[in-house]
């Protein structure tokens, strides 16, 4: 009876643990939800050959990588040009889902806003995308996605 006893609130723990996982990762504003089949706000800043400014919108390696995650979540791209400074206080107020600005993993705007984990190193330096703190599901995807280009993204860092 006392065993009993047990197994029955392990099994109702076990229920609490796979109901409240349902949707993990959690994102808080809905991040992933409002872009999937909308739009991505981008902002940008020039830093050659990752962000390169151009008369139609941003080209470079990280214009390209956001121009194809987009399209895998058909998202259309909303691009925002500014300096780095005021891309990463906009993203901070949540007015911007992403920032690319050949930024690398020791920018002092860690703890500020949130970075991908590191998509390439290039002379030991480790370069990242600035997204909105806390937007975890928006943030896997995106870190998924650059994943699976890791090979893409090699071949054209090399020099």
């Amino acid at each position: 009876m006392h065993s009993n006893g047990y197994f029955i609130l392990y099994l109702f723990c076990v229920l609490l643990l796979v109901t409240g996982c349902q949707d993990f990762p959690k994102d808080p504003e809905k991040t992933l939800e409002q872009v999937s089949n909308g739009t991505l706000k981008v902002g940008y800043s020039e830093n050659p050959p990752w962000v390169v400014k151009g008369p139609d919108g941003p080209t470079g390696i990280e214009p390209d990588l956001v121009k194809a995650f987009a399209k895998s979540i058909n998202a259309r791209v909303q691009w925002q040009n500014d300096s780095e400074q005021n891309l990463l206080e906009d993203l901070e107020k949540n007015e911007l889902h992403l920032v690319i600005a050949g930024l690398t993993d020791d920018s002092p705007w860690k703890s500020k806003i949130s970075f991908t984990r590191p998509f390439v190193e290039v002379e030991k330096k480790k370069h990242v995308m600035a997204v909105i703190m806390g937007e975890n599901a928006f943030t896997v995807k995106l870190e998924s996605f650059l994943n699976q280009q890791k090979s893409v993204i090699q071949n054209r860092v090399q020099p």
